[in-house]
């Protein structure tokens, strides 16, 4: 309601999912007792103690995991997925006018699976976590021009039609398009590309 989720009533609970509140019923002293008796007295005794912000799933985001091997954000334009706690989502704020799509392509980007490598911890198997800590400190430029941005789109786009229509469909070739416009972006030179991706398919008369 208004954006805010409400939760039922025990009385609605009990009139739209009698089995389910029966079951809830079985057990109120142990979730009244939950945290040294905090919701001993609680009118909504079988909530959850820690709100949650739940209506954010049903906006536009880029959703990812917290472990991963390299970048694996995804871009779920409808908000149809719910995350779990070792699932991240992530909706932009009011004042950041690049698109999802562009900021997708820059986490799923050779540089910035190079920042997390060099800054993060590696756990089993080469695996690095991609929690929101370890996301924040990536700098990024203070202007972004529009053209690379509507660049970087293009190919995500481009990129998306394809694995829509097989989802095996080889792309890595529009990757390493996107990771020339994000060297060019920060910035870098050729050496410092070599440092990123020493086995970069990007020839040095190429960029």
């Amino acid at each position: 309601i208004e954006g805010k989720a409400i939760l039922y009533t025990e009385k609605e609970l009990s009139d739209t999912f009698p089995l389910g509140y029966s079951y809830l019923k079985d057990c109120e002293d142990i979730l009244r007792g939950r945290e040294k008796g905090r919701l001993m007295n609680d009118e909504y005794w079988f909530r959850y103690i820690y709100p949650k912000n739940l209506v954010l799933f049903d906006h536009e985001k880029l959703v990812a995991p917290e472990i991963s091997l390299g970048g694996n954000f995804a871009y779920d334009d409808k908000g149809k997925f719910y995350s779990t706690t070792k699932f991240y989502g992530y909706i932009k704020k009011s004042n950041i006018v690049e698109g999802y799509k562009f900021w997708m392509a820059l986490f799923n980007s050779r540089l910035f699976w190079f920042f997390i490598q060099n800054t993060g911890y590696v756990l089993r198997g080469g695996y690095y976590t991609f929690k929101t800590d370890y996301v924040n400190p990536f700098p990024v430029p203070k202007d972004i021009p529009q053209k690379m941005e509507e660049a970087i789109v293009r190919i995500v786009d481009n990129i998306l039609m394809q694995k829509k229509e097989n989802p095996m469909a080889d792309t890595t070739e529009l990757e390493n398009q996107i990771d020339l416009i994000v060297y060019k972006l920060y910035g870098l030179t050729y050496d410092e590309v070599l440092i990123v991706d020493s086995e970069t398919p990007i020839t040095r008369e190429e960029y």
